[in-house]
C-alpha cells in the first residue's frame, strides 16, 4: 500500500498522528518510492516527496530520526580534517614546484655560461680555440708503425744491467755499431734479465731478439715450405701448452678450418726501403673480388703470454733468428666481438705481407691509396676498386687493427 496516493491537494492533514494499528507493515522507502514512481506523473511524485519528508508523517520519523547531541557528527569532523590536509598539500606541493621550477631555470643559465662564455678576452678566447683545434689534428694524426705500440721504456727500472765485463760479444759489438739504432737496441738488451722473459712485453722482446739489427738488412720471402714448417710447429707448440685455456677460452687458436688459395690473386715480391716486403697481384681484379681471408692459417692468441711462449719456443727450435722478428711485424692486435676483448692475430701464410697505404708515402687524405678493404672478425679481404695485374696490392691496417693494445693483451 503507498501512502501518499491517497492525497491530494485540496485535503488536510491532520495534526495528529492517526492510528496505524490497523494497517499493514509500512514498506521501505526503497520499496514505496519505487513502487509509486512508476504510476506517477512528475508533478505527483513531487508532492509526494514533499509529504514524505514532513514532520507529520509518521514515515519520515523512521528515516531521519532527530539527532539532540550538539557535537558536530564524526564524518563532518573527518571532512573538515581531510579539507584542511588537502589545502596544506596544495600550499606546500605549489611551493615545492616553484622551486623545481626556479632550480631548472638555475641550472639553464649556468650551463650556458660555461659553454659559452660572455665575458673575458675574446682574444683570449680564440687562442683557446685554436689550441683546441690543433691538439684535436694531432689525436687524429695517422701513423701506422703504432700498431707496435710506443717503443722500447728505457726510463723502466729494470734492475738488471750486464756489466762490460760479462757483455756477450754480439752485444759488445754492436755497442760500437755507427748505426745509432743498433747502438740503442744494444743498450736495451743490456737491461734485460734473461731469467725474466716471462715478464718481457712487446718491445722488449723485440730488442732481445736484436730486431732493430735484423731489419736492417732486407728479410727474405718465406717459401712455402717455411709456412707449413712453422704450422707444423703451433700445433706442436698448442697440443703441449700447459695453459690451454684462459678461462672460458682458449689461449690460442686457429680463425676456423677453411682452406684458401691465394696464389692466383696475390704473389709476394720484394718491395724494397721501408715496406721491405709486399703483395701485388697476380691478376686483373674487378672491384668487389675475394683477394683473400682469414683461414686455418691465420692463429690468434687470447693471452699475451701464450704468444711470448710461442716466440720463445720459435727462436729455439729454428736456426734463424730473424723468424721471431718476422712474426713480431706481422702480428697485430684486433678486437675481437666475441671472447676476450682484445687478441693477438697473426697470419702464417703470405698474407702477412699486406702493406699499409701509407708506408713509405704520405698519409694526406688526397694521397689515400688503398686498393685492398677487409672487414669483419674472420678478416675477408676485398678489392676496393680495379686492379691491374702486377699492382701492389695495398691495405688499411685501420680497418681491422687496434691500436697501441699491446699491453692491453698483456704485452
Amino acid at each position: 500500500m503507498v501512502l501518499h496516493s491517497t492525497i491530494t491537494e485540496e485535503e488536510e492533514v491532520p495534526l495528529s498522528a492517526p492510528d496505524l494499528s490497523s494497517l499493514s507493515p509500512l514498506p521501505s522507502l526503497e520499496a514505496a518510492s519505487s513502487s509509486s514512481s512508476d504510476d506517477m506523473s512528475p508533478a505527483e511524485q513531487e508532492d509526494g516527496n514533499d509529504i514524505l519528508s514532513s514532520p507529520s508523517n509518521p514515515a519520515s520519523s523512521t528515516i531521519d530520526a532527530p539527532n539532540n547531541n550538539s557535537e558536530p557528527h564524526r564524518n563532518e569532523e573527518h571532512g573538515d580534517v581531510k579539507a584542511a590536509t588537502k589545502l596544506w598539500l596544495d600550499s606546500m606541493l605549489s611551493g615545492y614546484s616553484f622551486i623545481w621550477r626556479l632550480s631548472i631555470v638555475l641550472v639553464v643559465i649556468l650551463s650556458w655560461y660555461y659553454a659559452y662564455p660572455i665575458t673575458g678576452n675574446s682574444e683570449q678566447q680564440d687562442e683557446m680555440l685554436e689550441y683546441e683545434e690543433e691538439e684535436y689534428e694531432e689525436e687524429e694524426e695517422y701513423d701506422p708503425w703504432s700498431i707496435w705500440g710506443d717503443g722500447f721504456d728505457y726510463t723502466k727500472d729494470r734492475e738488471f744491467w750486464i756489466s762490460d765485463e760479462d757483455l756477450p760479444e754480439d752485444i759488445a759489438t754492436d755497442l760500437q755499431s755507427t748505426n745509432e739504432e743498433i747502438q740503442l737496441e744494444a743498450t736495451a738488451r743490456r737491461q734485460l734479465d734473461p731469467m725474466k722473459w716471462d715478464t718481457f712485453d712487446y718491445w722488449e722482446i723485440y730488442h732481445y731478439f736484436a730486431c732493430a739489427k735484423v731489419f736492417t738488412s732486407p728479410r727474405p720471402v718465406w717459401s712455402e715450405q717455411l709456412f707449413r714448417d712453422t704450422r707444423d710447429f703451433y700445433n706442436d707448440f698448442v697440443e703441449n701448452d700447459n695453459t690451454p685455456f684462459i678461462g672460458l677460452f682458449r689461449s690460442t687458436y686457429q680463425a676456423n678450418d677453411d682452406v684458401y688459395d691465394m696464389s692466383q690473386n696475390a704473389i709476394p715480391y720484394l718491395s724494397g726501403g721501408e715496406k721491405g716486403r709486399g703483395l701485388k697481384a697476380a691478376r686483373d681484379i674487378k672491384e668487389g673480388e675475394v683477394i683473400f681471408k682469414a683461414t686455418n692459417n691465420t692463429i690468434i692468441f687470447n693471452d699475451g703470454h701464450t704468444l711470448r711462449k710461442f716466440l720463445f719456443a720459435m727462436n729455439d727450435r729454428f736456426s734463424d733468428p730473424g723468424m721471431v722478428c718476422d712474426i713480431l711485424i706481422w702480428a697485430w692486435v684486433q678486437d675481437m666481438p666475441c671472447g676476450t676483448p682484445f687478441a693477438g692475430v697473426v697470419d702464417l701464410d703470405n698474407g702477412n705481407l699486406l702493406n699499409d697505404w701509407g708506408l713509405g708515402g704520405s698519409y694526406e687524405e688526397q694521397d689515400y691509396s688503398a686498393n685492398i678493404r677487409c672487414k669483419g672478425a674472420a678478416l675477408s679481404c676485398y678489392a676496393s676498386k680495379d686492379i691491374i695485374e702486377g699492382e701492389e696490392l695495398l691495405g688499411d691496417y685501420s680497418d681491422f687493427v687496434s691500436y697501441h693494445a699491446w699491453a692491453d693483451l698483456g704485452l
